[in-house]
């Protein structure tokens, strides 16, 4: 194990320099193109890794630019572990001290979008496997390193994976905080709408897991609203006849990190009555509580604690009004439940619910083998405490049974995931580097 210590340190620049090439591919979702069914960007990064672990002497497979993944080793049995390529959207570039798909390096830190989440752990992983190769520790296992390319919106790629590949016996995903994750929430992602248009526009929000940062206000007198914003301590811009709110990101799954900007918009409409059907709703039902008790109460349970909901999306116009909204529930709770009191909630303002998305809830027992093996790991690197956590983020630990999400995040650390400034600390990436190649032996005991 020290020899497979020393071997880590001795990839650190070859590793930090690979995630500055990989940050600087805008793998952002983008229109389908033949072989990249989720846009040339996401391909790129995805032939860059492949290319990456072929030239570390690895096996890779390509899957027709939906997924790929990297393995060594031999055996029946086959760990996995888990990682994805896209990222979400850079909202406001302009916002960045460094731009986002840059790559720079300063204070010690590696700066840009899909750093943190989740091409540096990932690749971390990759070289974690490429100093267990040239450390010449014996494999009795394989090990694949699964490269998603759609995580952050449909997980088509990881459903295709499913449909195609061999299952792995056990794994993790290299995707969330330390010491490791063995309860997530389950995810739904609602669409409310009608049909019914306004005589102004109020639109905001990109990705359906983050709370968004902006949303813009076009109609008449914007001056009014001046005051109302002033009172309230909003920060907004305007220009010409559009006045945008200015928030705050975060991911969904710590929506309350945020300042929902979606929401200051309808609450601020709503004193100055420029109203609708949708932003009655926020105003009244959920306003700026992330985890709206008017409509669930105090709901909630002992492992994973309180269901969050996130007002993620809008557009209202002369046609049609929409809002999308991400709620991460507990996991000892039913879908089912949540879904009827949000019915019973949105009825009064004649709004459709239809479901856009939703993931089951993951629970690992503390006692399962995987859970302590991962454990010991962290604990034999860190001498830190291991006590498993609970989030509401939806990794693709959940995608497969008998998987947990496992770092890269130390307690403590900066929570940057889709937030401006993305950035991973140098030294944290080496000693997750360690803990990653460790961890895979283990396993393969």
């Amino acid at each position: 194990m020290d020899s497979l210590e020393n071997k880590v340190q001795s990839l650190k620049d070859e590793l930090v320099s690979s995630i500055q090439q990989l940050v600087q591919i805008k793998s952002v979702e983008a229109e389908a193109l033949e072989k990249m069914p989720f846009g040339k960007g996401v391909n790129d990064a995805l032939q860059f890794t492949l290319a990456l672990g072929e030239k570390m002497g690895f096996s890779t497979v390509n899957k027709d630019g939906y997924y790929g993944y990297i393995e060594m080793g031999e055996g029946e049995e086959l760990i996995g572990i888990l990682g994805h390529l896209d990222v979400v959207p850079a909202e406001k570039p302009e916002a960045w001290t460094y731009p986002p798909f840059s790559g720079e390096i300063a204070d010690n830190r590696i700066y840009g979008r899909g750093t943190l989440d989740d091409k540096g752990p990932l690749l971390a992983v990759l070289y974690g496997m490429k100093a267990l190769k040239e450390a010449d520790i014996p494999l009795n296992k394989r090990v694949r390193l699964i490269l998603g390319t759609n995580e952050e919106t449909h997980w088509k790629d990881i459903n295709k994976y499913i449909e195609e590949e061999e299952i792995p016996t056990l794994g993790f995903t290299p995707d969330s905080d330390y010491p490791l994750i063995n309860a997530e929430k389950g995810l739904l992602q609602v669409k409310l709408s009608i049909d019914e248009g306004t005589s102004f526009k109020f639109q905001g929000g990109t990705a359906l897991n983050s709370v968004p940062e902006s949303c813009s206000f076009t109609g008449e007198d914007l001056q009014s609203l001046i005051k109302t914003a002033d009172d309230l301590n909003y920060q907004y811009i305007i220009q010409e006849n559009t006045f945008t709110f200015l928030g705050k990101a975060a991911h969904s799954a710590k929506a309350w990190e945020g300042k929902n900007a979606i929401v200051q918009g309808a609450l601020l409409l709503s004193k100055e009555k420029v109203t609708s059907s949708v932003i009655d709703f926020v105003a009244k039902e959920v306003g700026e509580d992330v985890y709206a008790r008017r409509i669930f109460n105090n709901y909630c349970d002992n492992v994973s604690g309180n269901l969050t909901f996130n007002i993620a999306k809008v557009l209202i116009d002369e046609n049609k009004q929409e809002l999308y909204i991400d709620i991460r529930m507990p996991v000892t709770k039913e879908m089912k439940e949540v879904l009827e009191l949000l019915k019973k909630s949105v009825k009064p303002y004649g709004l459709n619910m239809e479901v856009l998305d939703s993931l089951p809830s993951l629970y690992v027992p503390e006692d399962h083998y995987l859970v302590q093996t991962l454990r010991q790991v962290y604990e034999e690197v860190t001498n830190q405490n291991s006590t498993p956590l609970a989030t509401g983020g939806a990794t693709y630990a959940r995608a497969f049974k008998n998987f947990v999400a496992f770092g890269p995040l130390f307690p403590g650390e900066e929570k940057m995931a889709h937030k401006a400034n993305e950035y991973i600390d140098i030294d944290s990436l080496m000693k997750t580097t360690v803990i990653y190649a460790k961890a895979i032996v283990k396993l393969l005991q």
